[in-house]
């Protein structure tokens, strides 16, 4: 099954995996949030500045969420991480996510392959497109003690695939400057091309 966009890489985990409770994080306009096919779904937006068009199902911050409201419906099977870009916050997101994740759950992660140094850019410099660091994140997990695999899908501006599911890799040396992302692509992030036969 080719996948191009982060709803339908959601939606085939959910129907391969008979996952049941979904979160999102970062909801924006609701093109990703209203195409999911979950039995439950809740997603989380400050909604707030110049992007205030979301409307989420909770209208606070993640970590406002995580600290108050998740254990009201966790544990998540699946959680989409497309909030603030800053891989600070995305690092949060991640570590929070995993607190309320199903033993076999999914952790999705939006715009971690950016192509250019400018889009990367923190802060945030211009309107368009705009994937921030996430990327660092990646990285960073993908070096942790964590026993999670992860692999990035290279589509959508990359997917993060975080899960039990997925075999962990050996740590490696890696610089969070964005040259040396450009060299090592591959490794820093576990590019992969299709989402066959990643699964244990």
């Amino acid at each position: 099954m080719e996948i191009k966009l982060r709803h339908e890489l959601i939606n085939f985990l959910i129907e391969k995996f008979d996952l049941k409770n979904y979160l999102e994080i970062g909801v924006d306009n609701g093109f990703n949030f209203n195409r999911i096919i979950c039995e439950t779904k809740n997603s989380v937006d400050p909604a707030v500045g110049k992007y205030n068009h979301a409307k989420p199902t909770h209208k606070m911050t993640s970590d406002e969420f995580f600290e108050n409201q998740a254990k009201n419906y966790a544990p998540f099977d699946i959680v989409f991480i497309d909030g603030l870009h800053h891989s600070e916050q995305v690092d949060k997101d991640i570590e929070n996510s995993i607190k309320f994740l199903t033993d076999n759950g999914f952790i999705i992660l939006h715009d971690c392959n950016p192509l250019t140094e400018e889009v990367q850019i923190i802060p945030r410099e211009k309107s368009g497109i705009w994937n921030g660091d996430v990327w660092k994140s990646i990285v960073k997990f993908r070096n942790s003690d964590s026993n999670l695999g992860c692999v990035v899908l290279d589509t959508d501006h990359g997917l993060g695939i975080i899960s039990s599911k997925i075999i962990k890799n050996e740590k490696f040396e890696y610089d969070l400057g964005y040259k040396s992302l450009e060299k090592n692509r591959l490794q820093y992030l576990g590019i992969i091309k299709s989402i066959e036969n990643i699964f244990k």
